[in-house]
């Protein structure tokens, strides 16, 4: 026979001896619940038993046993289980569970741990903390899987029994990358820090809880981290060390947002069901990103295939939301739908507070209390997302996302001094947008990425008076902003210490705003649009495992005004030893589509929301910002200290199209401390922004002090947090010239001061595959009168106030 058919058939009598002995393995054993099944046929019994528990669990398919004692035994000695004969015919099958006391060490430094994270099969981690040096896992079974983690360290999975004869078990140290570094739990849990680009990462599947809300707001979170408040106390409205929000890009799976979210910034319009990542960055823009001058928010919504379908069911006092995620394909094809609407003619003290709060200084002020209860006011709102995620194969994935947000009010409000005079006020928003993308990795170094994205925003409003049943006057705004992308880019890892990044893309801008008023005589009409050509290129840079720099420059191509604008950015991160981090970082940038600056929180004036693109009085806005700074991080301290400069030039003002500058400096400190299941930390802002339009003066949503101390306490089933906050008073700013004077506020207003507390509990059924969490949050506990300032657009100088006692009940359900 030819030598080569020799050969040939060699390979294939190996192929199928090794495909039956693989397939011998395969079928040398059976499901415990199957081989169940086999016993109850024969002997004509039942078992009852939790299926959940013994769902990984499998036993040797060829037990020989000719009576149900005999196989009892067998199972008995496989499976780790005891059975209880109820009645002749019955059994009920128990688990065996001990208690298991361990020890942990540092294989290199033979010193003791004495905290850890644990997770048993696929149930939620948790923590646990020594005593006496000496961990105790109870009432565990043995046939169990536990993983055990500690950051830095490598996870150790292993099975309970082996667990319980490991009385000291070692723990060896990650050989770390520079860039992998990150900070757990920099804030709480699920907020990290990651020393590469000087980044905060939020996952919001393992956030913990924050003082002021239970349902993981992220509005109410990102006001957590350090150099991020918001003066007015809107949620929405948060202030990047002097940026104001509108100069912040904000995006949920490439879909850029021009609104700042649900009751004109009170709620977040995000929904922490279908937003699994939350990238922060308060410094100058990684250089991938463009178009805003100041930080960013940006947000990822699920992207797996579901291995089974889950539901998740929440309800609060303001609204009610449901999310499915399932497979439509084993492992290829996966859907995720989640959808919040508000309670239509439902009233509560929190939507009572939050009305309060938005509609302040307004028109509707007088009926802002009968929010939902009356027929003079109703508002309502709903978000929708919508995910599809296709893994093509190994290297290639499709996405298609969607994002809905609907806002709608309606109100009628009677002049106090002529009853037949009645003003009825309509506003709607309409945000949608939906992006498709493709992923590719051509191999271990090359990946790239191809997205298409679509954002349309409308906000209509409409106002009529009446005297008599007779229309006296009619004022309507319309405006609309459309945004449209493609999006490229590309990596290239050339090894473990170099790798590059490029990208283009381009953005279409359109803008129409209509106005009309019958007594004014105003019926106008602005259309604008623009494209910009944004390209960047980028390297990251690693030295000695200690030095890491990303550099690169991110570049537009204006074509209405025919300009290019060159940014180039820079950043460092320098490890001193494995305690010590220095970071610093630099940039410019530059903003196309812009809001005209104001010198008030107005956000209910329809002419404050209106967005412009540049032209021969609207120039870019140009930002500038720097940063240095340094980490101290050991098991229980963790301290963060950045000092900064931004300053943004061209910015039109509202009243008179006059361009000037805001510039911000100051310093963030982050201290933070950790006691076994307790957490303590302190966050204070110190700077100073002003703003120089012809004449330099302090912004007036300049704030010198800010200070919040906070406490967690988190136990295995209970989680409590409270947290008070002092913020120097803001400028006293009065519309009226002859008040500015007010010896009571003749330069500040007095300081702001509230305490929030949240509280939950979380409970499983006996299988652990249903998940309830009940919450309370108390937002200024104590009901402080906080003035935030003066209302620009009222001749008699009343006073705008921050959020008043505000309380909220929030119920998950998870199955």
């Amino acid at each position: 026979m030819d030598n080569k058919y020799v050969s040939y058939y060699h390979i294939l009598l190996l192929l199928l001896l090794f495909g039956s002995t693989g397939i011998a393995q395969n079928t040398s054993f059976i499901k415990f619940s199957d081989k169940l099944e086999e016993l109850e046929k024969k002997f004509d019994i039942d078992f009852s038993y939790n299926h959940t528990t013994f769902k990984n669990i499998f036993l040797r398919r060829n037990i020989s046993c000719d009576t149900i004692q005999d196989c009892i035994k067998i199972i008995e000695q496989q499976a780790r289980v005891t059975f209880e004969k109820n009645n002749s015919n019955d059994y009920i099958i128990l688990p065996i569970r001990k208690s298991i006391n361990f020890r942990v060490i540092d294989d290199t430094s033979n010193s003791t741990i004495s905290t850890l994270e644990y997770q048993i099969n696929d149930h939620p981690a948790d923590y646990i903390f020594s005593t006496d040096e000496t961990f105790t896992l109870r009432n565990v079974f043995l046939l169990d899987s536990i993983s055990i983690h500690l950051y830095s360290f490598n996870r150790v999975k292993l099975k309970a029994e082996d667990l319980l004869n490991t009385p000291v078990l070692k723990l060896s140290k990650k050989q770390f990358q520079l860039d992998e570094i990150v900070l757990n739990s920099y804030v709480t849990k699920g907020i990290d820090s990651r020393i590469s680009d000087h980044s905060i990462q939020i996952n919001t599947q393992s956030l913990g809880l924050l003082a002021g809300e239970t349902d993981g707001d992220i509005f109410n979170v990102i006001n957590n981290i350090p150099g991020i408040h918001s003066p007015s106390g809107k949620p929405g409205n948060l202030n990047f060390r002097g940026n104001t929000f509108d100069q912040n890009l904000v995006q949920i799976d490439d879909i850029p947002i021009y609104h700042s979210g649900h009751f004109l910034g009170a709620i977040s319009p995000y929904n922490t069901s279908v937003v699994t990542d939350v990238e922060i960055q308060r410094n100058s823009l990684p250089v991938k990103w463009g178009g805003r001058v100041g930080g960013l928010i940006n947000m990822t919504t699920y992207d797996k295939i579901p291995k089974e379908n889950r539901y998740e069911i929440s309800i609060n006092s303001i609204l009610a939301g449901a999310t499915i995620k399932t497979k439509l394909i084993d492992e290829k094809l996966g859907l995720v739908v989640s959808g919040r609407s508000s309670y239509p003619n439902f009233n509560t003290p929190k939507l009572e507070a939050i009305s309060i709060l938005s509609f302040q200084g307004s028109r509707l002020e007088s009926v802002a209390d009968e929010v939902n209860s009356s027929s003079n006011f109703d508002i309502g709102f709903y978000d929708l997302n919508a995910k599809l995620n296709y893994d093509i194969n190994d290297r290639n994935a499709i996405t298609l996302s969607f994002i809905n947000i609907q806002n709608d009010l309606s109100a009628q409000v009677r002049n106090q001094n002529e009853d037949d005079q009645v003003d009825f006020r309509e506003l709607e928003l309409d945000n949608w947008g939906f992006t498709a993308k493709w992923q590719s990795q051509f191999s271990k170094k090359l990946k790239t990425e191809l997205r298409f994205s679509k954002s349309n925003f409308d906000l209509n409003s409409m106002s009529e008076g009446f005297v008599q049943n007779t229309r006296s006057d009619v004022e309507r705004f319309d405006n609309t902003v459309s945004d449209t992308r493609v999006i490229t880019e590309i990596t290239y890892d050339y090894n473990d210490h170099l790798s590059f990044e490029s990208g283009y893309t381009l953005t279409e801008h359109r803008l129409t705003s209509k106005e009309f008023g019958q007594q004014s005589n105003i019926d106008s009409e602005r259309r604008q649009s623009a494209i910009v050509h944004s390209n960047y290129i980028s390297f990251q840079k690693k030295w000695n495992e200690r030095l890491i720099i990303n550099f690169g420059l991110h570049n537009n191509y204006y074509s209405p005004l025919r300009n290019l604008y060159v940014n180039p950015r820079f950043s460092a991160s320098y490890l001193v030893n494995d305690q010590i981090y220095l970071k610093t970082s630099v940039g410019s940038s530059n903003q196309f589509i812009q809001k005209k600056f104001t010198n008030d929180f107005d956000d209910f004036n329809t002419t404050n929301q209106l967005w412009f693109l540049p032209n021969d009085e609207i120039r870019p806005l140009k930002g500038t910002q720097t940063m240095i700074g340094g980490i101290f991080d050991s098991s229980k301290w963790l301290i963060d200290l950045e000092l900064y400069h931004k300053k943004t030039n061209d910015i039109s003002q509202k009243s008179d199209d006059q361009l000037g500058s805001i510039t911000s400096f100051g310093t963030n400190l982050f201290i933070k401390k950790k006691w076994r299941r307790i957490e303590a930390f302190i966050n204070y802002s110190l700077s100073k922004t002003e703003t120089n339009f012809q004449e330099t003066s302090d912004a007036f949503f300049d704030q010198r002090h800010i200070i919040s101390l906070t406490g967690l306490i988190n136990l295995k089933k209970w989680k409590f947090a409270l947290s008070w906050g002092y913020f120097s008073g803001l400028p006293a700013i009065f519309p009226n010239e002859s008040n500015s004077g007010n010896i009571e506020f003749s330069n500040r207003f007095p300081g702001l001061h509230q305490l929030d507390f949240s509280t939950s509990y979380t409970f499983y059924n006996t299988s652990k595959s249903f998940k309830t969490v009940i919450g309370l949050s108390i937002l200024n506990v104590y009901g402080q009168d906080n003035i935030v300032n003066a209302f620009q657009n009222q001749d008699d100088n009343s006073l705008r106030k921050a959020s008043r006692f505000s309380p909220n009940l929030q119920i998950n359900l998870f199955f």
